[in-house]
């Protein structure tokens, strides 16, 4: 009797270690599973954001922001110049659908057919739009309502001698304030005041050889407080800085092409305009 009570016993207890196991592997497993199913979603906000950087350094422009309660800086860096991107776009997305692809067990189809005609278009902050194009060699800063912009600040270099200037206009009623330098082979120029975003405002700078750089502030397209910069016959680099009105808290800090993505990967699948 004895012998069969301690057999029952040490099944018993076997049982319980086997249950104890399966038990143990079980949550082993569930762990696993929770640490594991995230991280094709973390691959793909990853890649996208790498996307977005690759794409930036390829075609720029270079996108500063700033923010604080009362308001959010801007800066822009690009250059003007005859130049179409295409190429360099059709390699980029070969790249992406091919060996990024492969390398990370995924299909990705990017769209850039927004982009082929050599203009270079980014949504910023969700409501403002920056364009840029190589065709024309004008760039272009708006906002459908008007931008808000109570402060530009902006700064052309250009590898070329003045010839003449026709001076921006300003008026001390007015409620935005505009600083332009320009830096040629003359030295530095400054120009600095105050001018109605709802009324046109130009500087037009000539240069020896029928060149010429504009800067327009005012509506472009019945929209306030844009910023136009055109070169003529020369190329310019251009640094610009916005003070615009604090971001909308719905709204996200950042910037997106005029350019589209596709990725899946097993179930995932992200489709979105490729920016950071």
């Amino acid at each position: 009797m004895r012998g069969f009570v301690i057999t029952i016993l040490s099944v018993s207890l076997i049982m319980m270690l086997v249950m104890l196991a399966m038990s143990l592997r079980n949550a082993q497993l569930g762990t696993e599973r929770a640490l594991l199913e995230p991280l094709p979603l973390t691959y793909a906000a990853f890649l996208l954001d790498d996307v977005g950087y690759e794409l930036n350094s390829l075609v720029g422009p270079r996108i500063v922001f700033k923010e604080t309660n009362e308001s959010m800086g801007l800066a822009v860096s690009d250059t003007l110049h005859g130049y179409n991107h295409s190429a360099e776009m059709s390699f980029y997305s070969a790249f992406l659908a091919g060996e990024v692809a492969t390398r990370t067990a995924s299909n990705i189809t990017t769209n850039f057919t927004n982009m082929t005609d050599g203009v270079i278009r980014v949504f910023i902050a969700e409501d403002y739009i920056y364009s840029n194009d190589h065709t024309k060699n004008e760039s272009l800063f708006t906002k459908s309502d008007g931008t808000g912009a109570t402060s530009y600040d902006i700064n052309i270099t250009i590898t070329a001698v003045r010839s003449n200037v026709t001076h921006m206009a300003f008026n001390d009623n007015g409620t935005l304030n505009v600083t332009i330098r320009y830096t040629d082979l003359n030295g530095t120029g400054v120009e600095e005041g105050r001018v109605f975003p709802d009324q046109p405002n130009t500087l037009r700078v000539d240069y020896e050889g029928g060149g010429s750089i504009l800067v327009a502030l005012g509506p472009e397209g019945g929209n306030d407080g844009s910023l136009r910069m055109e070169a003529t016959g020369i190329s310019a680099e251009t640094a610009w800085a916005a003070v615009l009105p604090p971001l909308n808290a719905t709204k996200r800090m950042g910037y997106e092409y005029d350019a589209t993505i596709e990725y899946v990967q097993g179930k995932v699948a992200k489709s979105c305009r490729i920016g950071k």
